[in-house]
């Protein structure tokens, strides 16, 4: 499993989607958490946000999101076989 920190609201879903699988998981942070409004996006993986940038971005998601905090994205961090930052 990778997890993948998505940063930006601007990702390239198509490309992002080359180095998915199914079981890898997209971790949205920072700006990021504003994707959690659109349901129209189809992830190519399992979609996570985290609490504290949503909270502090007032806003509440609307995707097939499961939002966690910060020891739940550690425990990924660690189970994860690859951590990768999508910036783009």
């Amino acid at each position: 499993m990778k997890l993948i920190s998505v940063i930006s609201p601007s990702v390239s879903l198509s490309e992002l989607s080359l180095i998915c699988q199914a079981q890898d998981i997209i971790l949205l942070r920072q700006d990021a958490v504003y994707l959690c409004l659109r349901s129209d996006l189809n992830w190519p993986a399992q979609l996570y946000a985290l609490d504290v940038d949503i909270q502090v971005r007032q806003i509440t998601p609307v995707t097939n999101v499961t939002v966690i905090n910060a020891r739940r994205w550690l425990e990924l961090s660690i189970n994860a076989e690859q951590n990768l930052l999508w910036q783009n």
